[in-house]
């Protein structure tokens, strides 16, 4: 990431589908909740990454967005 814009703006894509992004990152597949054109995206801008197993290739949260999500997950339980 190089400037304060695009930082903001993946941390804003991560906290906007922050549930799809925790329910991905317990196991399930991300096309049950992303169609192919935003799984590209969210690959293409860094959210999501490929691995591949020996079944093919499954989509997960790389460590920017995980960490990201991880500050949304503990920000959400303070209450004010």
């Amino acid at each position: 990431m190089s400037s304060f814009e695009v930082e903001q703006s993946f941390r804003n894509i991560v906290r906007f589908y922050s549930r799809e992004l925790y329910m991905i990152n317990r196991g399930h597949k991300a096309s049950r909740f992303f169609g192919e054109t935003q799984r590209r995206k969210l690959t293409k801008i860094g959210v999501l990454e490929r691995i591949y197993v020996h079944q093919g290739c499954r989509l997960r949260l790389s460590d920017e967005a995980l960490s990201v999500l991880n500050a949304v997950g503990s920000l959400s339980d303070v209450k004010i």
